[in-house]
């Protein structure tokens, strides 16, 4: 093995995001110490049964990983170093602004973490409250100086699209991200199609009618869906302009500084999760492990392993993935890896779509073109499978 992805989810947050789908729970569970003997316990298992790889890349996301007291990153760093050939070129953070003190930072530091990605969603405190988040723009600023000082790069999330946003709030955004000088920028927006009730299932009293409710509300005042790709377009034209590289979908980054750790799954490398909700990919196989916190610690302390994921088309999957990119697919490689038949498949799906604008194909090399990356699920929807 040449070495894989590590991804370990911390699920803890101060409070459940509404527009949230990922695993997540409060920080005060009672499960919280028994969650962490856990992903300790996989890290050691999955370490042991696959010959102790080397972690090329790691990435600590959630929920709010940066919670985690300074003793408690130590011993999940420990934990890890045991496990795993834990020398990654690039070790990324997902952190709350308001949760980047002196303290919880050294220790990541200490720990090797060499990136964080800063979780703001807005830098209008309309939004944030639109968006049912704890923090403050005021929380913003300091975060990244802080991560800057102790030689981190930052990458900041944004989202646009949310209640009563206009196209002027959305450029201010942009301008004042842009003006805190991160390395990277992620701008997603606003989804409110429900994927997954479970996710509840970690907060008392479940969530569930609370958030159906915020979505409703939202969906109500949200912007039109061409104010919202006009807020897209708008992304491209500021950070273009800013010496951004517009690399993927929703992701931008100065020279050098691509999201190393997301490039290996949009490349449909490998990789292993560690966590409630997480999912690898190995050996060509996909898997993953419950929600659930309770399920996750059970099935961790009864020595159970991860449930396949038997529904992915490996050659389909990873032609998609590769779209998403500004590389784009390698039709050459693709048949290299997946035989002549499944690149013929995608290259008369692609084909399919001459006259849209949405596909440039030039000899071996498939790239979505501006409308494209607008429209990309229609592209996709002709990659999938019969």
């Amino acid at each position: 093995m040449r070495g894989i992805g590590l991804y370990v989810h911390v699920p803890f947050c101060a409070a459940r995001c509404p527009y949230c789908d990922f695993a997540t729970a409060p920080a005060a569970t009672a499960l919280r110490t028994r969650y962490l003997d856990a992903l300790a316990a996989e890290a050691r298992r999955e370490g042991n049964a696959l010959g102790r790889p080397r972690a090329r890349t790691l990435y600590v996301g959630g929920g709010t990983p940066s919670l985690l007291e300074p003793d408690e990153v130590g011993v999940l760093a420990a934990a890890l170093g045991a496990a795993f050939d834990l020398r990654p070129r690039e070790a990324t953070l997902e952190a709350n602004p308001a949760t980047l003190d002196a303290a919880r930072l050294d220790a990541w530091r200490a720990a090797g973490v060499t990136r964080i990605s800063l979780g703001a969603q807005s830098l209008d405190q309309r939004g944030l409250a639109a968006l049912g988040r704890t923090h403050q723009v005021s929380d913003v600023a300091p975060a990244v100086a802080a991560a800057h000082a102790r030689g981190l790069a930052v990458g900041i999330d944004l989202i646009f699209g949310w209640p009563g946003q206009t196209a002027a709030d959305w450029a201010a955004d942009l301008d004042a991200a842009v003006a805190l000088e991160p390395e990277h920028l992620s701008c997603y927006p606003l989804e409110l199609e429900r994927e997954r009730e479970e996710a509840d299932a970690n907060w008392p009293g479940g969530g569930w009618p609370v958030v159906v409710r915020w979505r409703a509300r939202a969906q109500a005042a949200a912007p039109q869906e061409d104010a919202v790709a006009a807020m897209y377009e708008t992304a491209e034209r500021v950070l273009r302009r800013a010496g951004f590289r517009h690399y993927e979908i929703a992701n931008w980054a100065r020279p050098g500084m691509r999201a190393q750790h997301n490039l290996g799954y949009w490349r449909n490398e490998e990789w292993l999760g560690l966590g409630a909700g997480a999912h690898s990919h190995l050996g060509g196989a996909r898997s993953r492990n419950p929600v659930s916190l309770v399920e996750y610690v059970r099935r961790v302390e009864a020595g159970e392993g991860r449930t396949p994921d038997p529904a992915a088309d490996e050659a389909s999957d990873t032609a998609m993935l590769a779209l998403r990119t500004d590389e784009g697919l390698d039709l050459a490689r693709h048949a290299q890896r997946f035989g002549a038949g499944a690149a013929g498949s995608v290259r008369a799906a692609l084909a399919s779509l001459d006259g849209t604008g949405l596909v440039r194909l030039r000899g071996d090399r498939a790239r979505l073109s501006p409308r494209g990356r607008l429209l990309a699920s229609e592209v996709f929807l002709r990659l999938l499978p019969p």
